[in-house]
């Protein structure tokens, strides 16, 4: 009797040693994740904007662009597309509701680009790309997903009838053309679109290190 009851009193300390063991375990993989959640937003763009050249800035984007804190994001698109000269010569206007655009661009990050497709200065549609700068033909104009977004939430408030307007233009007479973009955020109300246009940095890849503008050719 005294044998079976040692034997019983060893079979249950084994059990609470395993259970112990076990949700030690759980606790500390959840600690983890939910480490790794938090540090998942939680870059800045320092080390972006100390990078040479558009090729090493937009591979920079696509490996961390994801997790750069939103606030931080959101500011320096808005801050770095904004166009700082005049506006001239707008043509081949495209207009697009909020509500159709993020069909497109749908959850996508920087592992993509909003790309427009146009002929002879008029813009036919917009498709996704799957990089920033392509080695053959172009010119190409190429907006990132951060910017598209950020435009919708500062001017157009989420709402999906507000409308994007994507047009041809030059900044300061400059010999190489943008396409620019202003939101109206309340078409319905015969809101008109914002007067700060913002405008994309991918004229030319080709021309990318040979263009004296530093604002050309930012993938940001």
């Amino acid at each position: 009797m005294k044998k079976c009851t040692l034997i019983l009193m060893f079979i249950l300390t084994i059990t609470a040693c395993k259970k112990e063991k076990e949700e030690s375990t759980t606790v500390a993989t959840e600690t983890n994740v939910d480490t790794l959640a938090s540090k998942s937003d939680s870059l800045t763009l320092d080390d972006y904007y100390k990078l040479p050249n558009t090729e090493e800035k937009a591979k920079w984007l696509k490996q961390y662009g994801d997790k750069v804190k939103r606030k931080v994001l959101e500011e320096a698109v808005l801050r770095d597309h904004k166009v700082k000269g005049t506006l001239t010569d707008q043509k081949g206007k495209y207009v697009i509701t909020w509500g159709n655009l993020k069909k497109i661009i749908k959850n996508h990050g920087y592992d993509a680009y909003l790309n427009i497709e146009h002929k002879d200065n008029k813009i036919d549609t917009l498709k996704m790309v799957s990089e920033y700068i392509s080695k053959e033909g172009g010119p190409y104009y190429r907006f990132s997903t951060a910017l598209i977004r950020s435009l919708a939430k500062e001017y157009g408030k989420n709402n999906d009838n507000a409308e994007f307007h994507f047009s041809f233009a030059m900044i300061d007479k400059s010999g190489e053309p943008v396409v620019a973009i202003q939101v109206n955020g309340n078409p319905n109300n015969t809101q008109s679109a914002n007067e700060t246009p913002y405008f994309d940095y991918s004229t030319d890849p080709s021309k990318k290190d040979q263009n004296p503008n530093p604002n050309i050719n930012k993938p940001l």
